[in-house]
């Protein structure tokens, strides 16, 4: 992983160098891996862009949770009666799920001058282009307007119900609608926040609404988020991933099994900042710049989903066990002594923690295991796993362990055949 993103700040494996991101994993709701590479400080705030999306779509559903009357079914001309004739049966549904008939883009969404409200009766004297629910057009018109509904049925403006209903329960400190005006916030892309943030955020999200003992949103609302809400015959006329309408409420599912179940789902914005949640192995990761199109980087965040799963799911050997005899021992103290400071010599030759280099931090990995610590055998995956993965994951491995020695097992059986990823950019 780590070569991966170096790499890519080289320019390699992109189409244009990547002048600085951040990468964050979480297993079970643990960080495992967190580093920055390149122009970019760790936990640096930035813009999300279409991310604010899947934030957005959050906020909705806790009000669908909050307010009883208010659901995804609900019109938006109930609560704002500026959406008259064809308009007036665009659904809450609609608006998040890029069905409404409401055009791409408008200034009115991002106009410092207007309130939301304001911006919502501007977007109701625009045309609507196709009937609500017979097309997909990806855009950002139609979630305005559904926020300016949700600060009607909340009574409250949309920063004060996100603050309550979403930030204030996560402690997410920095998350918020900056991007334009306070009084008229960019409902789905306006956001700021951080990679250690949104990946709180997300994880939430995995684990059916709950975070540390509080149940955020219901799990009927979470699953509401990753059910596919668009028809599968819908007529799609714009989308910036591929082919693919696969959209839930505010969020990509862009990763089903052969047999059309959904292990993963993404919120990506325009320059680059992607995060993901892989189900089957309970992980949740961020990929967070602003310095790039998300096109540039699609293929790269796949292939770090694919090497973060690739660690988990591989068979586990012990650490500090070079000729893979199950046991750690004085031969395997040998093989490092034997390659000490030779480049690559790879776990046979001692380098325990694949840094690429034989050294005194893996004869400590080696005494570690070789005085263990109370709390059993420590594992990671065998060498030819992580030969295919196509790179190290020294620090991913290190914080392994150290989720075992606290209890938490680390093998994770899940089958990687049949997935379905979409192609594209967003």
């Amino acid at each position: 992983m780590t070569s991966l993103a170096r790499d890519a700040v080289a320019g390699a494996n992109v189409a244009e160098a990547v002048p600085g991101f951040e990468i964050l994993l979480m297993h079970r709701g643990e960080v495992v891996f967190n580093q920055s590479f390149g122009y970019w400080a760790s936990g640096q705030s930035t813009h999300i862009d279409s991310a604010t999306k899947t934030l957005s779509g959050a906020a909705i559903m806790a009000l669908t949770d909050q307010r009883p009357g208010f659901s995804l079914d609900s019109r938006l001309s109930q609560y704002l009666p500026q959406f008259t004739d064809a308009k007036a049966e665009i659904t809450i549904r609609d608006a998040f799920a890029h069905t409404s008939g409401l055009g791409y883009t408008s200034y009115a969404i991002t106009d410092p001058d207007l309130t939301l409200q304001e911006s919502a009766s501007q977007l109701a004297a625009e045309p609507i282009y196709f009937p609500p629910g017979t097309a997909f057009v990806y855009g950002g018109v139609s979630m305005q307007a559904a926020g300016a509904a949700a600060e009607v049925a909340s009574g409250m403006s949309w920063n004060q119900w996100f603050q309550q209903r979403i930030a204030a329960p996560l402690g997410l400190e920095v998350t918020e609608y900056a991007k334009t005006t306070e009084s008229n916030p960019w409902i789905g892309g306006g956001a700021v926040s951080t990679a250690p943030e949104f990946a709180r955020f997300m994880e939430m999200l995995r684990s059916g609404g709950a975070m540390d003992g509080q149940q955020v949103l219901s799990a009927s609302a979470v699953q509401a988020m990753f059910t596919r809400q668009t028809a599968l015959d819908v007529d799609v006329r714009y989308t910036p991933l591929g082919a693919s309408a696969d959209y839930g409420v505010g969020v990509w599912l862009d990763e089903r099994d052969a047999q059309g179940n959904l292990i993963g789902a993404m919120a990506a914005g325009a320059r680059g900042f992607t995060s993901w949640i892989d189900f089957d192995d309970e992980m949740v990761g961020v990929f967070a710049t602003e310095y790039t199109p998300f096109d540039n980087i699609q293929a790269l965040q796949y292939a770090i989903r694919a090497a973060a799963a690739a660690v988990l799911d591989a068979p586990l050997v012990q650490v500090g066990d070079a000729n893979l005899d199950g046991r750690v021992d004085g031969a395997d103290y040998t093989a490092l002594a034997d390659h000490l400071y030779t480049l690559n010599p790879g776990i046979a030759g001692g380098d325990f923690n694949q840094d690429g280099l034989a050294n005194g931090a893996d004869y400590t990995l080696w005494a570690d295991a070789f005085f263990p610590l109370p709390g059993g055998a420590l594992a990671v995956p065998e060498p030819g796993a992580l030969s295919l993965a196509g790179m190290a994951v020294g620090t991913l491995l290190i914080a392994r362990r150290a989720l075992q020695r606290g209890g938490v097992s680390g093998g994770i059986s899940s089958s990687k055949t049949g997935r379905s990823r979409r192609a594209g950019s967003s």
